[in-house]
């Protein structure tokens, strides 16, 4: 039986027993622990932190490579650990040890302070000068603002300021000929005439005064007869004695 058999008595004593607490943690399994705890899932990270959920499931998988734009790595580490309650610089430390994201940032560090570390030696120098020299003589001359300036431009300019300056006097002098308005005098002068009533050198006398009453009383009887009413046929009636046949 394997009971006895002593190999199996030495592998087991030498495989050590491990606890609940001896397995190592990540740093994906705490976030989705604390993710867990709070009872979100990815969509509902997505909707409030405004990130992709599958930039959230390479923060938990620390994978960089899933994201689009290196830069924005940190602050999408950060915000996540600081909305499940984590401290931000602490996660973020741990996601480039276990991510290896450290690493390439370090690099690419170094990288741009050597290129600007560069230090140009005395034949290097004068090949670059004669390279600048050799540029500069394909490179068009600068050109002032007068350059651009044409004299002929002044002429044909003072040419159609002359024209339309002529034209507008030409128009002007026209219609003031037109409303022009001269006053002749008459040739035969109006002759006023002072004694405008006929009846006003007549003398009044007794024949002229009852002709005029005379003439008066006429005219009122000629008017009363004229506007008088006109009397309405009445029609005869006749007595009957007998009756109607």
């Amino acid at each position: 039986m394997k009971r006895h058999d002593p190999t199996f008595s030495s592998q087991e004593n030498s495989t050590d027993l491990k606890g609940f607490d001896d397995y190592q943690l990540t740093l994906g399994d705490l976030m989705r622990g604390e993710r867990a705890t709070l009872g979100k899932s990815l969509l509902d990270v997505q909707r409030e932190l405004r990130i992709k959920a599958s930039y959230i499931s390479a923060i938990e998988n620390c994978d960089p490579e899933a994201f689009d734009t290196p830069s924005f790595i940190a602050g999408y580490v950060k915000s996540y650990a600081k909305y499940l309650g984590m401290p931000p610089e602490e996660v973020f430390e741990k996601f480039c040890s276990e991510s290896g994201f450290a690493t390439k940032i370090t690099l690419s560090s170094k990288s741009r302070g050597k290129k600007k570390n560069l230090t140009l030696h005395p034949q290097n120098a004068s090949g670059i000068a004669t390279l600048a020299a050799a540029s500069t003589q394909f490179m068009p001359p600068k050109k002032s603002a007068l350059d651009h300036f044409d004299t002929r431009a002044i002429g044909s300019t003072i040419v159609m300021i002359a024209l339309i300056s002529s034209i507008s006097f030409g128009a002007w002098s026209i219609i003031k000929e037109v409303q022009r308005v001269q006053v002749s005098p008459a040739e035969n002068t109006p002759i006023v005439l002072s004694d405008l009533d006929p009846i006003g050198g007549v003398i009044e006398t007794k024949e002229n005064r009852a002709s005029y009453l005379f003439a008066e009383n006429t005219t009122k009887e000629n008017l009363d007869r004229l506007y008088r009413p006109q009397a309405l046929e009445v029609p005869i009636l006749v007595a009957r004695d007998a009756p109607i046949s």
